[in-house]
C-alpha cells in the first residue's frame, strides 16, 4: 500500500520532468545525448535516461544509431497537426495570408495568443529571395511583438491586465519596451490605428507590423503580422504596411463571421 502512494505521489514530478525534457529539444537544439539533457535540467543522468527510455518506447523520442544521441520523434508531428487541425482560423486565414504576401513581397504570419506568448500557427514567406526561416510553433513574448500587441490592445482589459502580470519585460533588445506602464501607452496607439509595430523589440534587425483578427463575437481571437529585416521593412514604410495588414485581417475576421456593423 505504501508503495503506491509513493508512486502516486512521484507521478506529478516524473510528468514535469518528462515535458522538460521535451521542451529541451526546442529550446536547446534538434539533438541531445543524456549529459546535455541532465545538465541543463540540472538533473541525475539516470533519472534522464530513465524518462528518455519511456518516451522512446512511445514514439516521442528517437535515437541515432551512430551518435547515441536523442531528438524527437514523430509522434509529436502527429500531435501537434491534430492541434494545428483543430484551428479553424488558420485554415480560413491562409489565403488572406499568401495574398499578403505576394502582394508585399515579405514573410506573413498568423498569430495565436497562448498565456503571456504568442505562438505562430502558420507562415507563408514572400517572393523576396532572401528568407527568414521562421517555423510554425515558435513563440515569442506578448509585449515585444507586432502580434502580441495587436491582440492585447483589443482584449477586455481586466483580461490585458492578468496576462501583463506574468510578464516579466525582460529587454531582449536594446528597443524593447521594459517598462509596464509605457507599454501600456503603446496599447493605445494600437488600438487607434488599428496596427501595431515591433521595431527590432523582439529580434535586433527584424521589424513586424500587425492586426487584429477578430471572431463573430467580435472578441480578437489571433493577429497577422508581416516580418521582414530592417532594410527591407523601413520606418516610412509603416503607415502603407499597416493599411495593408489591416485589410487582410479584416477579410480573415468576417471569414471568421465577425459583423460588418462592426467596423
Amino acid at each position: 500500500m505504501s508503495s503506491g502512494l509513493k508512486s502516486v505521489n512521484n507521478a506529478p514530478s516524473t510528468v514535469k520532468k518528462a515535458l522538460e525534457i521535451l521542451e529541451a529539444f526546442v529550446e536547446a537544439g534538434p539533438s541531445l545525448g543524456v549529459t546535455e539533457i541532465s545538465r541543463r535540467l540540472k538533473s541525475h543522468k539516470s533519472t534522464v535516461y530513465r524518462i528518455l527510455q519511456a518516451l522512446f518506447q512511445k514514439g516521442y523520442i528517437q535515437q541515432d544509431a551512430i551518435t547515441g544521441k536523442y531528438s524527437l520523434g514523430f509522434k509529436i508531428l502527429q500531435i501537434g497537426a491534430v492541434i494545428l487541425g483543430q484551428a479553424p482560423l488558420r485554415e480560413m486565414g491562409k489565403a488572406s495570408l499568401e495574398a499578403l504576401a505576394l502582394e508585399t513581397s515579405q514573410t506573413v504570419r498568423l498569430a495565436l495568443l497562448e498565456r503571456d506568448e504568442v505562438v505562430y500557427v502558420e507562415h507563408v514567406d514572400g517572393k523576396d529571395p532572401i528568407r527568414l526561416h521562421l517555423q510554425v510553433g515558435s513563440r515569442g513574448p506578448v509585449y515585444c511583438t507586432a502580434a502580441g500587441k495587436s491582440i492585447l490592445a483589443f482584449l477586455p482589459e481586466k483580461e490585458t491586465e492578468m496576462i501583463l502580470s506574468y510578464c516579466q519585460f525582460k529587454r531582449l533588445t536594446p528597443k524593447t519596451i521594459a517598462d509596464r506602464t509605457q507599454f501600456v501607452s503603446e496599447l493605445e496607439g494600437v488600438r487607434k490605428n488599428g496596427f501595431s509595430i515591433s521595431n527590432e523589440e523582439f529580434r535586433e534587425g527584424i521589424r513586424a507590423v500587425g492586426s487584429p483578427i477578430f471572431n463573430m463575437e467580435s472578441r480578437v481571437i489571433g493577429a497577422i503580422v508581416i516580418v521582414a529585416p530592417t532594410f527591407r521593412l523601413r520606418r516610412k514604410d509603416f503607415p502603407l504596411l499597416g493599411q495593408r495588414v489591416k485589410r487582410a485581417a479584416l477579410e480573415i475576421s468576417q471569414k471568421m463571421g465577425y459583423p460588418l456593423s462592426a467596423v
